[in-house]
């Protein structure tokens, strides 16, 4: 569950901070462990995004809600770099009620970081899109047990497979 624990994200994101070898990528990905996630397919949706270089954007992953579910973040260095400069304002205007996508999202639009929306990133059980059908999204969620995430990653590659897609030709 996303609710209450936003306090254990922020540590996360400090330690992605103190590390720095985000700061030698032009992009971040945050995936949650029970996600079934595509990293090839991401590359592809960023390519069609055409965020110019430099830019401070997160992308919002989803048509649900607020457009941003916490299972798969993805952000521009610059964008990363601006929260980890900034986000003490946070800290002290967004509330930690709901969760931690809901606190990253708030966060974000406060401190000025831009988003691009792409809602074919992520298929969520939450919002009712739990199909691994789908050739084009990039990440699957929540699969808890091994079986089912196995399952899922399985229909989604052979999804792939079957339509085609160039980014599962080298296998």
């Amino acid at each position: 569950s996303s609710i209450n624990n936003i306090d254990s994200f922020i540590g996360a994101w400090k330690k992605v901070q103190a590390d720095g070898r985000y700061a030698q990528h032009d992009w971040t990905v945050k995936v949650d462990a029970d996600a079934v996630f595509f990293p090839d397919r991401l590359r592809e949706h960023i390519k069609a995004l055409r965020t110019p270089q430099g830019s401070r954007v997160y992308l919002r992953n989803i048509n649900f809600k607020f457009e941003f579910l916490g299972a798969l973040e993805v952000f521009t260095k610059e964008a990363l770099q601006l929260y980890f400069d900034k986000s003490w304002v946070c800290d002290g205007k967004v509330g930690h009620q709901g969760g931690e996508d809901y606190w990253m999202l708030a966060c974000l639009d406060g401190i000025g970081v831009d988003h691009q929306t792409d809602h074919s990133l992520l298929n969520d059980k939450y919002a009712a899109t739990g199909n691994c059908n789908d050739p084009w999204v990039v990440g699957f969620h929540f699969y808890k047990k091994v079986e089912h995430w196995n399952d899922c990653y399985e229909a989604a590659k052979n999804s792939a497979k079957i339509n085609g897609k160039d980014y599962w030709q080298w296998e």
